[in-house]
């Protein structure tokens, strides 16, 4: 009996004792070949490992090949490096179960492997220049991702749970901190987790002018894409210019940012995306000319991160397509929206001809007096 045959022999007794969650799927001896599946309890770490011999066996390290569903080609061709690199260590003796063993050890401690790609995706874009000193930091035994996003002296930090069954899951993204206005806060946690949820949940409806198609609708990965939009918005935001003022909305030093919402620079996020310095939306919402329907933003080009199609309705990709035939291609033109200043064309007229009447009066007052 060969020293192939005797340890394949050995190995169809022990492996599934020995290998914890381990099943053997094919184990030959005319050609010698073995395959096994590590089932994790968790669908998305499940991974089938095929083991060949090598002529110069046990002198050459055995042959390694996986295989998942879940799991990216770039870390299973990564992971079969350091399995061989494992069995090298053996050379001379028996090696299929050492690195069985090792395989489901390295899983079993790397929960984060099932968004490898992404992390490797998030560690290119935080290596640029323009993102010098963001952070990428990861927790294994609690499958977490801490995240750092900075732009200018401004940062935005959180982290980042990955659930058991990711990515038919999405992320759970929890203790957002940040030295940002808190407009902006609340901003990058709604629509991070909401990019998140809409990677895994199917639409209630299909929007109008798109085609209903009988495709199923699959999960996709929600790590990277919640968190790539939390680093291009945070390191945009300290950029921006109020389209009134043509200013920086933000302070370059965070200490000196208004947090009153009563002062005039203090900042405000309209629903086109655009950010306004608080007394120049203001002034410029109460001044003339109000045309029919109200003002459109003045802003020199649309915002790459607009919320107007989410919250002024279905007519929205009307009014845009409207405004675009009305407005050059470098002009915002999408109808000025907020909250808290919902003023019709009627009531505005009404209060500026109030206020250019108080002031006639002055200075009637002022000149009778000279």
């Amino acid at each position: 009996m060969s020293i192939i045959d005797f340890e394949l022999e050995e190995f169809r007794k022990l492996c599934e004792n020995v290998v914890p969650n381990s099943k053997i799927i094919a184990c030959t001896t005319d050609n010698p070949f073995v395959r096994v599946e590590i089932c994790e309890n968790k669908f998305n770490r499940n991974i089938v490992c095929c083991l060949r011999f090598p002529d110069l066996y046990p002198q050459q390290p055995v042959l390694v090949e996986l295989k998942s569903r879940t799991l990216s080609d770039k870390f299973l061709q990564g992971l079969s490096k350091l399995c061989e690199t494992k069995a090298r260590e053996h050379l001379g003796k028996p090696q299929c179960v050492l690195v069985l063993k090792f395989l489901q050890q390295y899983l079993v401690e790397n929960p984060l492997c099932v968004c490898f790609d992404e992390i490797q995706q998030l560690r290119r874009d935080l290596q640029s220049e323009e993102t010098d000193g963001e952070q990428l930091k990861l927790k294994q035994k609690i499958q977490t991702v801490q995240f750092c996003a900075r732009g200018g002296a401004y940062f935005y930090r959180l982290r980042a749970v990955i659930p058991d069954d990711y990515p038919q899951q999405c992320v759970d993204l929890q203790n957002a901190e940040t030295n940002l206005p808190a407009v902006l806060l609340r901003y990058l946690n709604g629509q991070s987790r909401e990019i998140a949820r809409q990677c895994v949940q199917e639409p209630l409806r299909v929007t109008k002018g798109k085609k209903q198609t009988n495709t199923t609708f699959k999960p996709v990965p929600s790590l990277y894409r919640s968190l790539k939009f939390c680093l291009e918005a945070t390191r945009d935001f300290y950029k921006e210019l109020c389209p009134i003022c043509s200013s920086g909305v933000l302070p370059p030093d965070p200490e000196k940012l208004v947090v009153d919402d009563t002062k005039d620079e203090y900042v405000e996020r309209v629903y086109c995306g655009h950010l306004f310095h608080q007394g120049c939306l203001k002034r410029f919402l109460r001044e003339p000319p109000f045309p029919k329907g109200g003002k459109l933003c003045p802003a020199k080009r649309r915002h790459p991160r607009s919320d107007a199609n989410n919250y002024l309705g279905g007519g929205i990709g009307k009014q845009i397509a409207d405004v675009r035939e009305q407005c050059s291609s470098e002009t915002c033109g999408i109808r000025l929206a907020h909250d808290r200043w919902v003023v019709n064309v009627k009531v505005a007229e009404s209060r500026w001809a109030q206020k250019q009447a108080r002031e006639r009066e002055l200075e009637e007052v002022v000149d009778f007096l000279k």
